[in-house]
């Protein structure tokens, strides 16, 4: 081979290379690349019955969360048994016209067992100046308001719009709830600021809940009007974080707890002891972070999302992006 072909062999690779890398690099800032670990999360199912079941399941958002709000549906509807039929109820506050119709689409993925309502709602008229700090929770609010909008409905599967469904709900769904509020999983909220939760009362009890994902007695919920308790603690109490104090104390201890499998934050996986966590949720976690998503029926980015720059760790926000792209057409 002479120089002029070596040196022209060599650029072309060269310029292969560097096209190779730019692809990468593009890719990872978009959030599609997809890397081991994200590639078998969410793929393995439960197996399936044949029998049919309808499960309920409500969510809450505004314009600013229509996007997170379709990924989390649609991760539910592509992970769901075939056999499952699921009823959206989307409790949605100031979106558009178009945004409604974008969340409607979302049928079409599986429109023999998918049913999707929107809720339209008006913000709630509270005392919103009592939330102090975290006037940014407002929109949730309509969770302490599920008994009175959802007149129609007993039990439903709350889920903040955050999430990511990676196996079929009916599991959860069966949890038995009727002589609670709710089926809940603990938050690391309780060990992280024991101060907060003593001034709650929540030290007696021995745990703070997470509200992200919920299975709501709503019937015991009316019966107790728990809807007037929880307005009367806002009325009462400042600087709380949102619905999630309000309920924690309300509710008190007519609660069910559930496994981290159906409520998995990754913020305490990352960061805290797995032995130490295996304590605290009362079950045996695999020692190893991914397995422990791999077992997640939903996983929920609390605190840090996918869709900021830095969240980390990355194959779990490239595994939000694979569901996020799913749904580009829809929007």
């Amino acid at each position: 081979m002479n120089h002029k072909v070596f040196y022209l062999t060599l650029s072309t690779l060269l310029a292969a290379i560097i096209i190779l890398i730019t692809a990468i690099i593009h890719q990872y800032h978009s959030g599609t690349i997809k890397d081991t670990n994200a590639s078998r999360l969410g793929v393995s199912r439960l197996e399936c019955p044949k029998q049919k079941e309808t499960v309920n399941i409500v969510l809450i958002t505004d314009s600013y969360y229509v996007v997170p709000t379709s990924v989390s549906i649609s991760s539910a509807i592509k992970n769901k048994c075939p056999s499952s039929i699921y009823n959206f109820y989307i409790i949605a506050e100031n979106i558009t016209e178009k945004e409604k119709q974008s969340l409607l689409k979302l049928q079409q993925q599986a429109p023999q067992t998918v049913n999707i309502e929107i809720i339209p709602q008006s913000e709630p008229d509270l005392p919103y100046q009592n939330m102090q700090r975290f006037l940014w929770y407002k929109v949730a609010m309509h969770k302490i308001f599920l008994p009175q909008i959802l007149q129609k409905l007993d039990k439903v599967i709350y889920m903040d719009g955050d999430t990511l469904v990676l196996k079929d709900l009916r599991d959860l769904y069966k949890i038995d709830v009727d002589d609670v509020y709710a089926a809940v999983a603990k938050d690391g909220i309780y060990y992280r600021f024991p101060q907060e939760m003593a001034e709650m009362g929540l030290d007696k009890r021995g745990y703070y809940f997470n509200s992200g994902v919920m299975l709501h007695n709503l019937k015991l919920q009316r019966q107790d009007n728990i809807v007037k308790k929880s307005i009367e603690y806002i009325n009462s109490h400042q600087d709380f974080f949102g619905d999630q104090d309000v309920l924690n104390v309300v509710f008190g201890d007519k609660l069910k707890l559930m496994s981290y499998r159906y409520n998995c934050i990754s913020t305490f996986f990352e960061q805290d002891d797995l032995t130490f966590l295996s304590h605290f949720y009362g079950e045996e976690l695999p020692q190893n972070r991914t397995q422990i998503y791999q077992q997640a029926v939903i996983i929920h980015y609390a605190g840090d999302k996918p869709w900021h720059e830095k969240y980390k760790p990355l194959f779990l926000k490239n595994l939000w992006f694979r569901y996020y792209n799913a749904t580009k057409d829809l929007q």
